[in-house]
């Protein structure tokens, strides 16, 4: 009788645990012939990937927004459907139809591939930060080339703005040659608006000795719009003015100008572990007038297990009126493995 009633107390004492801990996790139904049942803490869906904490594996989930069938979460989050943005918890409706809500109130009901990201709803201040950092180190025997290149951002975000930066190095030397030393940094400030719009402030430094300019700082403020926001890719463009501060090798040549901008900028990522993204910056000079410059940035990024990457990048700076004995141009091409939280 004794065996039986421990039986009996361990069954019931399971059942109870269980119980607490589905009714406090989120859950999946994923899109398979026996569909799976997954359950644990989502910790984010963005650019068609979702990532979930469950209690049986050793590392988090990710699993493809197009493989999930249903989804119920007991935790609130920032969901963004295209060109609005809500906070509330989420459940999945026939015909692939999930509503947001939040005790008796129902914020909205959309179709699941409209939903372009989630983020959990943090309260804590460090929740809210994400980091990355990428280094690549090149030797060859020819002429002694060595190249470090070091690649960091941090970004904070809220559902009503984000804010980030980003610093990047390059070094190179080999023998009979100049070293090359490129130094480039960057502060952004976006402030959500409706409708896909947003307001933009941004700082950006550079430097770099192939235009001999031993500092470029612009300040910027502008307005943009995402033109295509889906969990597969996303294109926006946006323009307003800069203040273009330079000082180059040559004391005599300092300029401080304004210019006025316009950029893009495209990100695809429904293609596996692969994402690929493409930045065009273009400034036309308005108190210098005839001045064009362009700066062009492509990254091609390789997901891997554990938050690392593998990323290859081109960038390239123009300018046609350049500092004097300078060239027009300066492009760089780099190669790192990196981690990011």
């Amino acid at each position: 009788m004794g065996v039986v009633r421990r039986f009996y107390f361990t069954a019931i004492a399971l059942f109870v645990f269980l119980h607490i801990t589905y009714s406090q996790a989120d859950s999946l139904v994923l899109d398979t012939d026996h569909k799976e049942f997954l359950v644990g803490e989502i910790k984010k869906m963005e650019r068609s990937v979702l990532e979930i904490d469950a209690p049986y594996g050793d590392e988090n989930f990710k699993i493809k927004w197009s493989s999930i069938r249903e989804i119920y979460t007991q935790s609130k989050f920032v969901v963004s459907i295209k060109d609005r943005i809500y906070r509330g918890r989420l459940a999945s409706l026939p015909d692939q139809k999930i509503k947001i809500f939040d005790n008796d109130t129902i914020y909205a009901t959309c179709k699941k591939d409209d939903i372009v990201y989630l983020n959990p709803f943090k309260e804590k201040f460090s929740d809210r930060f994400g980091a990355m950092v990428e280094a690549g180190f090149n030797v060859t025997k020819a002429q002694d080339l060595r190249q470090f290149s070091l690649r960091s951002s941090i970004s904070y975000k809220t559902d009503k703005w984000t804010a980030d930066a980003s610093y990047n190095i390059i070094r190179s030397s080999q023998d009979n040659v100049e070293p090359v030393k490129r130094t480039d940094g960057l502060l952004n400030y976006r402030r959500i608006l409706p409708k896909n719009w947003y307001l933009i402030g941004t700082i950006a430094t550079l430097s770099n000795t192939e235009q001999r300019i031993d500092l470029r700082a612009n300040s910027q403020l502008g307005i943009g719009k995402f033109i295509l926001s889906s969990n597969r890719a996303y294109w926006g463009v946006k323009t307003g003015v800069n203040n273009n501060l330079e000082r180059f090798s040559d004391d005599s040549s300092n300029r401080n100008t304004w210019e006025a901008y316009l950029g893009t900028e495209v990100n695809l990522y429904d293609i596996g572990d692969l994402n690929l993204s493409f930045l065009y910056m273009g400034y036309s000079g308005l108190t210098d007038t005839g001045r064009y410059r362009a700066d062009i940035n492509f990254d091609a990024k390789y997901d891997l297990p554990l938050d690392f990457f593998v990323r290859m990048g081109v960038s390239l700076n123009y300018d046609n009126q350049p500092a004097e004995n300078a060239s027009d141009t300066d492009y760089i091409v780099r190669t790192g493995i990196g981690w990011e939280w």
